[in-house]
């Protein structure tokens, strides 16, 4: 091969291993994670007309404007997923890499009279895939992480039996996107460190119509602008092309609605919640590098919005209440975009919980929760055949106090 023809072919190399994409996780569909609140996630996640708990901040802050005073709630849950990789063909298979990653969350709110106030804080989108580094998708993935916090105060209003909120969420995100890239006779790598910030509104109701609550709860989207830096190993030849230098790329939180009820028969209460997240807002995912001569890169999402079904009930009794939950949580990734950097599928998970009052107004819970990704295979002529799926484990403690 002639020098000008290596130039040509490895030039169009690099253009299609720059390809990225939104990071790929292992918790509710997307890129979510849906455990906010250790009480709610005993119960399938189905909390959105819960009003007893401080997790309300985060899934139905109007459910607090009772007039309850002090509320505060310290979560702490531990995930631990593995994804799995294979060839239809058999002739050769992956598995992710990675340990436990714990996601912390802050519920506070205060209710007087008809009015109350607070603040959730949380990761309510994220991830963390380490594939192995000489694993077949090398040149697509080897590893992608993304993390973003949300601050989320709120303002609450009571009249009579109705209850409404309103405030705003900052999301802070961090994504990296770690690959090899193939220069035909030789390999390198590219490591994509992004940051930024973006702001959006919430809004919530909560009705109590006797037996049965009803909640509604409602978040917007987020545009999240990240800027950083592209750090490239490459050989000589390719230089001046993949020199380390800035780079920027955007991403759009999805839009989440939920309704949910709650029904009450003695020490018997059952959940139900129906979540629809507007996932069709993530169409594609660009890279912009700040030198001319870097091509930038492009990844086609065409994601769908979903509607998750999530379900749970609590008994008590005395100090003690046990619950238990499950939920069913739709892909957003259609088979013709299934890659190693979005290896989603529905999920199925079940989830145990219990509570223990522990001291005047102090309460400790705990969850323990598996997950279930459907096995597919990708249609998309674009990437390497293959078939994913796996599961998850998940475990949370957190600490309740009510003055």
């Amino acid at each position: 091969m002639t020098a000008a023809s290596f130039t040509r072919v490895g030039g169009a190399a690099v253009v299609a291993a720059l390809a990225v994409a939104a990071p790929a996780v292992a918790h509710a569909g997307g890129f979510a994670i849906g455990e906010q609140s250790v009480v709610a996630a005993g119960t399938g996640g189905a909390s959105t007309a819960r009003a007893d708990d401080a997790g309300a901040a985060w899934y139905d802050p109007a459910a607090l404007a009772d007039g309850g005073g002090w509320r505060i709630g310290i979560n702490l849950v531990a995930a631990m997923a593995s994804l799995q990789a294979a060839d239809p063909a058999g002739t050769w298979s992956a598995q992710t890499e990675g340990g436990v990653a714990p996601v912390p969350n802050l519920h506070l709110a205060w209710a007087g009279g008809d009015w109350a106030g607070g603040v959730a804080v949380g990761v309510p989108f994220g991830g963390d895939v380490q594939w192995p580094a000489d694993w077949a998708g090398a040149h697509e993935i080897v590893a992608s992480q993304l993390q973003v916090v949300r601050i989320a105060p709120f303002v609450g209003w009571r009249h009579d039996r109705l209850r409404v909120a309103a405030g705003v969420h900052v999301d802070l995100a961090h994504m990296q996107i770690d690959r090899g890239l193939d220069f035909i006779d030789t390999e390198g790598d590219v490591l994509i460190d992004l940051r930024g910030a973006g702001v959006g509104v919430d809004a919530s109701a909560w009705a109590d119509l006797g037996a049965v609550d009803v909640g509604l709860s409602y978040k917007s989207r987020t545009h999240v602008g990240l800027d950083g830096e592209a750090d490239f190993t490459a050989p000589d030849a390719f230089a001046m092309k993949l020199a380390d230098q800035g780079a920027s790329s955007s991403i759009t939180l999805p839009d989440r609605l939920a309704l949910g009820a709650a029904w009450h028969r003695d020490a018997l209460t059952v959940l139900g919640d129906v979540e629809l997240t507007a996932w069709g807002v993530n169409q594609e995912l660009v890279v912009d590098f700040a030198q001319d001569q870097t091509p930038d890169a492009t990844q086609v999402n065409d994601w769908q919005r979903t509607i998750a079904l999530r379900a749970g009930a609590e008994w008590r009794r005395g100090a003690t209440a046990v619950r238990g939950g499950a939920y069913v949580d739709p892909t957003p990734v259609q088979a013709d975009h299934l890659s190693p950097t979005s290896p989603d599928s529905t999920r199925l998970g079940v989830t145990l919980g219990a509570s223990r009052v522990v001291g005047d107004g102090v309460t400790i819970d705990g969850f323990y929760g598996y997950m279930h990704l459907g096995e597919r295979t990708t249609t998309d002529p674009e990437t390497m055949t293959a078939s994913y799926g796996g599961h998850a484990h998940f475990a949370g403690v957190a600490v309740r106090v009510t003055r």
